[in-house]
């Protein structure tokens, strides 16, 4: 299933089926996006679905700590620095794999690296299939609140594959 979401700053394809992971770099060629990317990642996520993102990137991925304690502007400054570091450039696209925490610091990232580079969503827990990785709602916690960080960075795709369900 393919389908179209408009937005006011233009329209973004959700691509949802089987195996849809492994096939990310031909979609994300389709789509036209940027070639330098770079994978935003947990380490245990990345363990379980390395092998599906094959080919996509020679880039070493960026793995930050999961779950909501670590939903900051200090997991952000983490991706920055990865980054920086590589050399990355306004033809970048960061490819967020993993939940909602993952997708939501990885989006936030995204929009404002540069001013705003593509972000992909690859969510791999059903709450992030059905929510948070559409709509370009991202951002981070403070230690006073939740999300009183953020912005509105819509994706530049999204890939849901059931399959990675398996792994929960």
């Amino acid at each position: 299933v393919r389908l179209n979401v408009r937005t006011s700053s233009g329209q973004y394809p959700i691509e949802i089926a089987p195996d849809a992971s492994r096939r990310l770099a031909a979609l994300l060629d389709a789509a036209d996006l940027p070639r330098r990317r770079f994978i935003v990642s947990s380490p245990t996520v990345w363990r379980f679905h390395a092998e599906r993102l094959q080919g996509l990137t020679p880039e070493d991925p960026i793995l930050i700590a999961d779950g909501e304690r670590f939903k900051h502007v200090g997991t952000v400054g983490r991706i920055y620095d990865a980054l920086i570091r590589a050399g990355a450039d306004r033809m970048t696209t960061l490819v967020a794999l993993g939940g909602g925490v993952t997708g939501d610091v990885a989006g936030f990232a995204a929009a404002t690296f540069l001013r705003g580079v593509p972000i992909v969503q690859v969510p791999t827990t059903l709450l992030a299939q059905v929510d948070s990785s559409v709509g370009g709602k991202v951002g981070v916690n403070h230690p006073m609140g939740k999300n009183l960080i953020g912005s509105f960075h819509p994706p530049a795709a999204v890939v849901i594959d059931p399959d990675v369900l398996s792994t929960l």
